[in-house]
């Protein structure tokens, strides 16, 4: 599943903001995509491996912020 249960495709390249209250301004690129998860970036470097049955619009989720620069 590369779809979010909002009907979001999860793509390489897209920017993601994490909507947990406990963390500012925390956002993430998405480097790979696979079935049921993403690998994404976050600022500095790190790099850490994300559940998409988590990337949705709630209090302790994610919300798509902006799609890849067009090639």
């Amino acid at each position: 599943m590369t779809t979010t249960k909002d009907g979001v495709e999860v793509k390489v390249g897209q920017v993601w903001k994490n909507l947990d209250v406990r963390t500012v301004n925390d956002t993430v690129t998405i480097k790979e995509v696979g079935p049921g998860f993403a690998k994404v970036e976050r600022k500095g470097g790190k790099s850490t491996m994300l559940s998409i049955r988590r990337m949705h619009k709630h209090s302790t989720g994610w919300e798509l912020v902006s799609e890849p620069a067009p090639e």
